[in-house]
């Protein structure tokens, strides 16, 4: 009885395995981007949410000021809104009863790279007469 000596021809070769870990590397650096690009997202989300809260806090804290105070206010004011927030208020009058006031805030954008900023604007209304 003869044997036949089959040489099995197993396991991967150095160009295939070269090029799976190529595919490998590019789909897992792609993963990586995308995460890094999400959490830069994430952060700058949170960054303009707290900036908004801080607008609305400023505006209501202007609001909450007698009619007679805001016409003390000074238009074009850079101040410390919180910790981390900074911006300006202006307030200009409409006529003798109302008044426009506008407080901008700044915030870091993470995805492009430098600053933004969120506005709001609101009209107070006196409605006491003299």
């Amino acid at each position: 009885m003869m044997r036949l000596f089959v040489k099995l021809r197993g396991g991967f070769t150095l160009v295939e395995s070269v090029m799976a870990v190529m595919i490998l590397g590019i789909a897992l650096g792609a993963c990586v981007l995308s995460f890094s690009m999400a959490m830069r997202s994430v952060n700058t989300a949170a960054n303009q949410m707290a900036a908004l809260h801080a607008a609305r806090d400023e505006l209501e804290t202007l609001r909450t000021n007698s009619f007679s105070s805001s016409s003390n206010l000074t238009a074009g004011v850079t101040r410390q809104f919180t910790n981390t927030f900074a911006g300006t208020y202006t307030v200009s009058n409409v006529d003798s009863a109302t008044k426009n006031v506008t407080v901008s805030v700044w915030y870091l954008n993470r995805i492009h790279h430098g600053y933004s900023t969120n506005t709001l604007t609101t009209s107070l209304v006196s409605t006491l007469h003299p």
